[in-house]
């Protein structure tokens, strides 16, 4: 089967995958709740605590959920969703779950089972939905971008190989994409942010007695500062936008010219909050800024895969990693692999779109499926259950960008085809409401 018929065979799935569609006056309910590992779960040194939030949305009718949870990635997610979507007693896949890419965080299920650390986070998930359907109340909704230019192109050529550095000609989405949510006196009950960029400042950093620390890095830092300027009771979600080839422009750790590797140390923990804040300031800008709101909205939901043709390293195993003083072009050999299925989901609050992938999608991709989707207000939204990985453009396999050169699915598929399926999702539920209607 040739790319033109997988592209063709995942936009009928998402023609033919259910809708939901309940128009009613909107409630909301949010909740924070600390998922930081305890010295019996996991010995380490923390710097500042991990958080789950969730963001509930219901329409009277019906009801998503919104989680966020300080994390690399996600783990065992049939196990949180089914739990979840019992708890709530709603589908699954009304639930919106995102990984902030925390590269600062431990992983959610560390080593052979038992996985204690999973346990926490499950219990931390599930309460915090609990707070937040126990706090549903009426609410009103509104979207809003701003600017902000702490990210950057990572693909930079060093000693002739494109690897990650800074490289602030390539492209590169400054967009800050903010949902707010109020009650119906104006005061905020939860932000919903998204900004393409990796929570890498910290990566590798040591800071103390030689050793890493756990923190939030850049999304739990964000999420912070606008709980403490926007009000106690005010829950931040952070979600990571199409930031497969975008990094901070300042991280702690950082590769020079000739291959080497330098640590700020502890002068790392200035870069964060300079750049958090810098974020932060924008995310609480655009909320204040925010007058087009509304207290009705129809919800709804269809989700498909997208299956692009896969590949595979031609021996076995990761390509070994050059030494720091080297900086030669790796070549690895690929061969075909499975078929990659990325997972896309299209979750719509009223006319605000939130297109999510199940992958590490780079910068151009999110940019064309915002450019070409009917819906003004659309935010991509990555890091969800079924990560497939680095999803490059066939621009960065061309460079070849490091992350393309052991990327688990072909160029030529996913780069045209997550924009189109997004498209044809979105067009399918525009046309439902003009049924119903």
């Amino acid at each position: 089967m040739n790319r033109k018929d997988l592209m063709v065979l995942a936009m009928g799935a998402a023609l033919l995958a259910p809708a939901v569609s309940v128009a009613g006056p909107l409630r909301a309910g949010a909740a924070r709740v600390d998922i930081t590992p305890t010295p019996s779960v996991l010995p380490a040194s923390i710097h500042d605590p991990l958080f789950v939030r969730t963001l509930i949305l219901d329409s009277g009718k019906d009801k998503v959920l919104l989680v966020s949870i300080d994390s690399p990635g996600l783990a065992r997610t049939d196990e949180l969703l089914d739990s979840l979507a019992k708890e709530l007693q709603v589908p699954r896949d009304h639930i919106l779950m995102a990984a902030t890419h925390d590269h600062s965080a431990p992983f959610m299920a560390l080593g052979d089972a038992p996985y204690p650390y999973f346990d926490l986070i499950k219990k931390g998930v599930l309460d915090a939905a609990r707070q937040a359907n126990a706090r549903l109340r009426p609410a009103r909704i509104g979207y809003r971008t701003g600017k902000a230019y702490v990210n950057s192109n990572r693909d930079e050529k060093i000693a002739g190989r494109y690897t990650m550095g800074y490289a602030p000609e390539g492209p590169s989405d400054k967009t800050v994409a903010v949902m707010a949510v109020t009650d119906m006196a104006g005061k905020p009950i939860a932000v919903y942010a998204n900004y393409a960029v990796h929570g890498v400042v910290m990566f590798f950093s040591k800071t103390k007695d030689g050793q890493l620390e756990i923190t939030g890095d850049l999304p739990g830092a964000t999420s912070r500062y606008v709980e403490e300027h926007l009000g106690p009771d005010v829950v931040a979600l952070w979600t990571s936008g199409a930031a497969g080839d975008q990094n901070p422009i300042f991280t702690s750790v950082y590769l020079t010219q000739d291959g080497a590797f330098k640590d700020s140390g502890v002068g790392g923990w200035t870069l964060l909050d300079a750049q958090a804040r810098r974020l932060g300031e924008e995310i609480v800008r655009v909320v204040n800024a925010t007058s087009d709101t509304t207290d009705s909205a129809e919800l709804k939901v269809r989700t498909t895969v997208l299956v692009c043709p896969g590949q595979a390293p031609a021996k076995p195993g990761a390509p070994p990693l050059p030494a720091a003083t080297s900086w030669a072009p790796t070549k690895v050999e690929m061969v075909d692999g499975a078929p990659v299925k990325i997972p896309l989901t299209l979750m719509t609050v009223g006319d605000i779109a939130l297109a999510g992938v199940g992958g590490e999608v780079f910068t151009e991709i999110g940019m064309a499926v915002k450019a070409q989707s009917p819906f003004d207000r659309t935010m991509v939204v990555t890091h969800l259950p079924g990560n497939v990985g680095y999803i490059p453009t066939d621009r960065a396999f061309a460079l070849p960008s490091e992350k393309a050169l052991t990327a688990t699915m072909k160029p030529g598929c996913a780069d045209p085809g997550i924009p189109a399926t997004f498209k044809d999702m979105a067009a399918g539920l525009l046309v439902e409401g003009k049924t119903e209607k």
